[in-house]
């Protein structure tokens, strides 16, 4: 895999939006700590939640897809990053 953006086109099933906004966030933060990038995260899906562009159902299928690429400590980390952006 190269980059988020061809293992999620290989996949199919993520909106391009948010393929767009993970590659976005991914470039904007790399090298940066792990807060800076939830905290960018939240922010973003507030926004597109609150746009109507930003569904649970997308949040799922992002964490689908994304899952096994994670060992399991971020899996974890995944799966109460979701709960929350649900809440939002």
């Amino acid at each position: 895999m190269e980059d988020f953006n061809s293992y999620a086109n290989g996949q199919n099933e993520l909106p391009q939006n948010l393929i767009d906004l993970v590659t976005s966030l991914a470039q904007k933060f790399d090298g940066k700590n792990q807060n800076d990038l939830l905290s960018a995260i939240y922010a973003e899906a507030k926004k597109g939640k609150k746009q109507g562009t930003l569904s649970n159902a997308d949040i799922d299928n992002f964490a689908r897809t994304i899952s096994p690429l994670l060992d399991d400590k971020k899996r974890a980390l995944l799966s109460k990053v979701v709960k929350e952006l649900k809440k939002i």
